[in-house]
């Protein structure tokens, strides 16, 4: 595959959050990875590949809104890969501070990837381990934070995707885009999880 490009409580919670990101790993003020402006790319992870499969972000072909998306085999380039092309629409940066926001919406159903649909209604808590679906790029549980993977092995290429749904006022740690599994096989659903750093379950880089 072609790669391309190389919590306190409340508002002070996500503030010290993001002021601890801007200082983790690398001491820099900005994110390494930046997503192509005008062009989709593949979201594909890294460090799921035991059997040498590499897994993308992919919607299986659909269309419809709250469809779950999964991770599978890789082939965004091929005629038919339209379910693994997304494109990132840049949305400012995340309480003013270096983490760039970004809405991702798939080039073929023209939705974003997003939290469960219920997330708005239930604890906040609950939304752990819920599917990550696909929905209007106009919800605002479809906006994520690109924060580098500071412990990743190639940090500079390599990111985690923070929703920033809830993250100011609920005193827990923000949701990531984690794999269900390490196993490297097609249908691996992609799930909310409390942010970790040091989970290589949520590290991905563009393709």
């Amino acid at each position: 595959m072609q790669h391309r490009f190389k919590k306190l409580a409340g508002t002070l919670a996500a503030v010290a959050l993001a002021a601890g990101l801007t200082m983790a790993g690398t001491g820099t003020a900005r994110a390494d990875v930046v997503p192509p402006a005008n062009a989709w790319a593949e979201i594909f992870a890294p460090e799921i590949n035991a059997n040498g499969i590499t897994l993308c972000a992919d919607n299986s072909s659909s269309t419809t809104q709250f469809s779950s998306l999964q991770l599978w085999r890789c082939h965004g380039y091929a005629s038919n890969g339209t379910p693994q092309r997304w494109q990132f629409a840049y949305q400012g940066q995340y309480l003013g501070g270096p983490a760039p926001m970004y809405r991702i919406a798939n080039t073929g159903s023209g939705l974003c990837i997003g939290l469960t649909q219920n997330a708005g209604s239930m604890p906040y808590s609950q939304i752990a381990g819920t599917n990550l679906v696909q929905e209007s790029c106009i919800s605002n549980l479809t906006i994520w934070e690109l924060i580098p993977a500071f412990n990743s092995p190639d940090p500079g290429n390599q990111f985690v995707l923070v929703n920033v749904f809830g993250e100011a006022g609920s005193g827990q740690l923000p949701y990531a885009m984690e794999a269900n599994t390490f196993l490297d096989q097609n249908g691996n659903r992609l799930i909310a999880e409390p942010y970790d750093s040091a989970n290589s379950a949520q590290w991905y880089a563009l393709g």
